[in-house]
């Protein structure tokens, strides 16, 4: 069976991490060297032999007298095909030698260039990392974040990126998830900047926004917490704040309430405990009952088969 390509293996990490490449690395990127070298120079002799038939060809055609300017062009494309093979070749089979590895740290953006038409067309793929640019595989576009910040780990003759790992996200403002202003901000930067620094910072401050505003879902939505419910009754037990993400609630001993809302509205009103045991709030307007348990300092709310879990905030 084939072993499909990790292009970022992270058995390779610790590796990388002290500035080596695993022997595993070593061996892959020899082959590369010689591969590419092979490659390139097939392909320059097939344009030296274009170049040769078109230099002595004899029969008549309309565009004779371009015979001569096409065959030198033919010729210069394989000279610089064949000075790119050698160069790159040498410089990555010199990185494999050395077996050293440099890091680059920073916002990841990823674009890729059409070149050529039809059947000549193909595409480059690219990282910019901190205000370089390095040219990858399609398998590394494809498997690297779409943003976020990295660490990419490269060898440092070819720029050859030999792995990436994923750093955590920097702190966002307080305000970030309760407030819409951070993630347009970071949304418009996003797509009107031409600096690729930039956009990527914003772009990576624009996925954190995401992952917290994710985990935050998931932690209001969890499953009600195991374990025994609080044994007192419901109305003194629910006394006090309760959080959620950006929401929180404050329950008052005189049956008042206010609840905070993403974006810092708030809305009063007031609560009761009816006799069917559930709970009653006209917070948002309308009287509205849910069942509502306490386990430990989680208060779980459900309405419509929807669980939601509040923290009991520190202090109460």
């Amino acid at each position: 069976m084939t072993q499909s390509f990790d292009p970022f293996p992270v058995a390779d990490l610790e590796t990388n991490r002290a500035g080596r490449l695993s022997d595993e690395q070593r061996q892959r990127y020899r082959g590369a060297a010689g591969a590419f070298l092979k490659n390139e120079m097939f392909v320059a002799i097939g344009f030296f032999v274009i170049a040769a038939i078109l230099a002595t060809a004899t029969g008549p055609a309309p565009n004779a007298w371009l015979r001569p300017f096409a065959a030198a062009a033919f010729v210069a494309i394989g000279i610089l095909l064949l000075l790119r093979a050698v160069t790159k070749g040498d410089s990555l089979a010199a990185d494999v030698r050395a077996g050293r590895v440099e890091t680059v740290e920073g916002a990841l953006g990823k674009r890729r260039i059409n070149t050529g038409g039809g059947r000549s067309s193909g595409t480059s793929y690219y990282f910019d990392v901190a205000g370089k640019s390095y040219e990858v595989g399609r398998a590394a576009y494809d498997a690297a974040p779409e943003a976020g910040i990295v660490r990419l780990f490269v060898l440092p003759r070819s720029h050859q990126v030999v792995n990436l790992e994923r750093l955590p996200d920097r702190p966002l403002p307080n305000d970030a998830i309760t407030s819409p202003t951070a993630a347009l901000a970071a949304l418009a930067t996003t797509l009107r900047s031409h600096d690729r620094v930039q956009a990527a910072e914003a772009h990576a401050e624009l996925e954190a926004i995401e992952d917290k505003f994710r985990a935050e879902h998931d932690a209001m939505f969890a499953p009600a917490p195991g374990g025994e419910l609080d044994p007192r009754p419901l109305a003194v037990a629910i006394l006090g704040r309760w959080q959620t993400g950006p929401i929180s609630m404050v329950f008052m001993p005189d049956g008042t309430m206010v609840a905070t809302l993403p974006g810092g509205q708030q809305r009063r009103g007031h609560w009761s405990i009816g006799s069917d045991g559930r709970l009653h709030s006209d917070a948002t307007g309308r009287d509205q009952a849910a069942d509502a348990s306490i386990a430990g300092d989680v208060l779980t709310v459900t309405e419509n088969g929807q669980p939601l879990s509040f923290q009991r905030a520190a202090g109460n």
